[in-house]
């Protein structure tokens, strides 16, 4: 059953109209919930997102699932398309499934992260934004180059570019054939993971393993074609040391290719933003009522400037569901390009040496003792011996991959060791009912190490105060030094 909104924030709602921001300052006030319900009554709103979805009803969506929130948290359970009349009336962010019935779906988050102002996105969504054009400008610019045309969305804390191949495409079979599937996540895949009951085919599984090994080819090059941005661009949200505005980054994300199909989704277009809500600590309930409301829109040739005013105005954002579509645009053809592109990558030859090798017995003994690990620094042996919640974060696991790295060991062991960890009792709760162990630290580990080899990672905070300005030195009194570990890495390349 969908909960109702219980949110009283006030805002004026003048005749039967949707109401744009100036007229939300006094009047008549009706809650927030009842101005999303008015604004997702509109036809052309929800003729949008059912083309997102993949067609033009319940009947002939295409998306495996859809979930609502209200905004205070990502973990609701998926249901069928059906109900998305039933989570907009009940004034949801609604998001649905990457899994799709006819197509792989592909999805490049570029945003905005803060780790000391969680919410400076919303706060100031003009710099905010700003911050992350060349990233953008790089990211169009090289699928551009391999004609790939995606549709881009703007959302609360950056954008969205999303397209399609086709499941009857070679691009498809392509990325079936590179696609690793570690065995555990196979079982998973093999059993119902959707509402309707469906399961993951196995070369739908492998295509998505695969999609993840191209994305993580472009945003390598993403990360080197984006030298005009003034802070730090990372794949994945990584700490970094303070900057002008704090410990903030550009995400190029593609961490959720490091999660099960089954568990990732992406925001509707022209659904509402309700991130903000979560900032109701921080910013109390009235201060974050101030930041909504912000729609999903497509960019669609706007200015950035232009795009932030039109997606927190319900009216503006309506008129662009009158006239901009929403449809996944289908990419199969052009997408053989770029998977041309990553096989004479000298990533691609690091993939293939990183699968070649065997598992190692040596990496599950060595994870028993996973503090006293040879020549290894403390802070190291810290992370490894609290897992939780450290080892579910990607700078953590970025430091055991270079450390380990230095120190000669294969990157599947790295991979083993990371698993063993997870497999061990540190009170995952239902952590590793949702996502797979093997996987994620098989992801990371083929990330992280793949940046050290090509170059892609430069090493430059591989040291001991950026350690400590990232806020990962746990250990007090510690007469360790990581810059032997950086000098080791260089000293590899040159060799």
């Amino acid at each position: 059953m969908v909960s109702q909104c219980c949110s009283d924030i006030p805002l004026n709602l003048p005749g039967s109209g949707i109401p744009t921001p100036a007229d939300m300052a006094g009047g008549e006030y009706v809650c927030f919930s009842e101005l999303l319900r008015q604004y997702y009554r509109d036809s052309s709103v929800r003729e949008r997102m059912w083309e997102f979805l993949g067609g033009t009803n319940e009947e002939n969506a295409t998306a495996a699932y859809i979930v609502g929130t209200h905004g205070w948290y990502d973990d609701s359970e998926p249901s069928p398309p059906s109900l998305l009349p039933e989570y907009l009336e009940s004034a949801m962010d609604v998001e649905r499934s990457l899994w799709d019935r006819d197509s792989l779906i592909i999805d490049i988050d570029i945003e905005y992260e803060n780790f000391d102002s969680p919410a400076a996105a919303w706060l100031d969504p003009e710099r905010a934004f700003e911050l992350q054009v060349p990233v953008l400008d790089a990211a169009l610019r090289i699928l551009g180059h391999a004609d790939l045309d995606p549709l881009v969305l703007v959302s609360g804390r950056g954008f969205h570019l999303v397209w399609a191949i086709a499941r009857n495409s070679k691009a498809f079979r392509c990325l079936a054939q590179l696609g690793r599937v570690p065995p555990t996540l196979e079982a998973r895949y093999s059993q119902s993971c959707s509402p309707s009951g469906a399961k993951i085919i196995s070369d739908l599984g492998h295509a998505y393993a695969g999609l993840g090994m191209i994305l993580e080819f472009t945003g390598n090059r993403v990360l080197a074609d984006s030298a005009a941005c003034s802070v730090p661009v990372q794949l994945t949200a990584i700490e970094v040391g303070p900057g002008l505005g704090g410990r903030e980054i550009v995400s190029f994300d593609i961490s959720e290719y490091g999660d099960p199909l089954d568990r990732r989704h992406i925001r509707l277009p022209f659904s509402a933003y309700l991130k903000p809500r979560r900032a109701e600590w921080l910013l109390g309930k009235a201060g974050a009522a101030q930041l909504l409301p912000i729609f999903e829109i497509p960019l669609s040739g706007m200015t950035l400037r232009n795009a932030i005013d039109a997606a927190r105005d319900p009216g503006k954002t309506i008129d662009i569901a009158r006239h901009v579509a929403a449809r996944i645009p289908d990419q199969s053809d052009p997408m053989e390009n770029l998977i041309d592109e990553y096989r004479a990558s000298e990533l691609a030859d690091f993939h293939e040496r990183f699968y070649s090798a065997p598992w190692s017995s040596e990496a599950f003994s060595a994870s028993s003792q996973a503090g006293s690990i040879a020549d290894a620094p403390p802070c190291l042996g810290w992370l490894l011996e609290h897992p939780n919640p450290w080892l579910l974060k990607p700078a953590a696991l970025q430091h055991v991959a270079r450390v380990l790295t230095a120190l000669d060991w294969h990157p599947r062991a790295i991979a083993q060791l990371i698993c063993a960890r997870y497999q061990t009792d540190f009170s995952w709760g239902e952590t590793w009912t949702k996502l797979d162990p093997l996987n994620r630290a098989v992801f990371y580990t083929r990330l992280f190490t793949g940046m050290i080899a090509t170059q892609s990672d430069r090493l430059i905070d591989l040291n001991c105060v950026s350690q400590q300005e990232k806020r990962y030195c746990m250990v007090r009194d510690c007469f360790s030094n990581l810059i032997p570990y950086r000098h080791k890495l260089l000293d590899r390349r040159l060799h």
